[in-house]
């Protein structure tokens, strides 16, 4: 039988295609396939929190399988969880949609907000995956530069608006700078939202994560009945791999993701949801420890930085990253990644794979232990001073 080849794809998978995999992933794919070969390779590449989620959220989830918490779940989420989410972040039950995680609730909302012929802005350096859930919708990502100290300028925001933009998606604690907005930044942003009917959607995952001392959040600042919100517990529990996210909307948006969800996944595993409601539950003295490790480790990391010649980082807003400007060492920062994975076995990200503007810099995990970062920051001086 000829091998012949099947019906053609989609428009939307060649544009998904023609964006093609971030070279973020690259060097932190073979750090990875390396590590589990047994090398030496110390991972200051992932987002992935190291420590296991909280003992009360692991009995939790083990109490419902016990239980037969196994079936099927309401579209929207289940109703204690909903709750428990609105509590939590300031808005009515009614705004909260529970979703497999803040990745999959992103693709949900920009499919059911934006298509073909449609332009969404992205602020330049953006979170890896941004570009691709936009083009799965069918839609355009239009990336605008970010100021030199990589945070959000919302002036070439608002010279990039077109009549074909439908939304502007920005991250806030933003992955990888690491950079915030600002009350300021959300007045502007009603502003733009209100005279160019736009929607403003923010990810907040990283928003437990500030070390500023500030919590500026979107729901509250950003332009009503226009601002979508993306969360999850991935990184403020530490439960990446329960998949537990929700998308805070207007109510004109809430049908439609209940149609999204009966179509794509026919909602969240109960088990999931019910440690979630714990999650969400534990006394914020319960996870003081966890959160306020980054902080330190972010302190620590930005002094190690500073104290290599031709390296330098500024503290972040907030987040599990920071952003080192390499330039001094080398300004090819996919190149330098690499090396320094082949000759040392630290693995960090290029910031070139989150967009142009974060040529230039490399990008290093605060989940590792200081031990851990330690080491490394030992092997990176020896490197640099050769």
């Amino acid at each position: 039988m000829l091998d012949r080849p099947g019906p053609r794809l989609s428009g939307r998978a060649q544009k998904l295609a023609a964006i093609g995999q971030s070279s973020a992933w690259e060097t932190a794919d073979l750090a990875l396939r390396r590590a589990a070969a047994g090398d030496d390779v110390l991972l200051l590449s992932l987002g992935d929190p190291v420590c296991p989620p909280h003992p009360a959220i692991v009995a939790a989830a083990t109490s419902a399988l016990q239980n037969g918490r196994t079936h099927y779940t309401p579209l929207l989420g289940e109703h204690a969880l909903r709750e428990a989410i609105a509590r939590v972040e300031g808005c009515a039950t009614d705004n909260v949609v529970v979703l497999p995680g803040a990745q999959h609730a992103a693709l949900a909302v920009f499919t059911l907000i934006a298509g073909e012929g449609d332009e969404v802005i992205l602020s330049d350096p953006y979170y890896a995956t941004y570009p691709g859930v936009v083009a799965a919708a069918g839609a355009q990502p239009i990336k605008v530069p970010a100021r030199a100290d990589l945070s959000i300028d919302i002036e070439a925001i608002a010279a990039a608006i077109s009549p074909n933009t439908r939304a502007i998606f920005l991250n806030s604690p933003a992955n990888p700078s690491g950079t915030a907005l600002s009350p300021a930044d959300y007045a502007r942003l009603r502003d733009l939202a209100e005279a160019h009917d736009v929607w403003i959607v923010v990810d907040e995952v990283y928003a437990s994560f500030r070390y500023d001392g500030q919590d500026i959040r979107a729901w509250k600042h950003g332009p009503a009945g226009r601002t979508i919100v993306l969360n999850s517990l991935s990184k403020s529990h530490a439960m990446t791999g329960f998949r537990c996210g929700w998308a805070l909307v207007p109510p004109t948006l809430v049908p439609a993701l209940g149609d999204w969800s009966a179509a794509a996944l026919f909602g969240v595993s109960q088990f999931v949801q019910d440690a979630a409601v714990v999650a969400l539950s534990l006394p914020a003295a319960e996870l003081a420890d966890y959160h306020n490790g980054f902080k330190a480790r972010a302190h620590h990391v930005v002094q190690r930085v500073n104290a290599i010649q031709g390296l330098r980082a500024a503290l972040p807003a907030g987040g599990m990253f920071v952003m080192a400007d390499c330039t001094g060492v080398n300004p090819d920062d996919i190149a330098l990644a690499r090396t320094l994975l082949e000759t040392t076995g630290v693995a960090l990200v290029p910031g070139s794979g989150f967009g142009a503007g974060g040529h230039g810099h490399l990008r290093i995990s605060l989940t590792p232990d200081i031990e851990t970062l330690d080491r490394a920051f030992d092997r990176i001086s020896g490197f640099v001073a050769r």
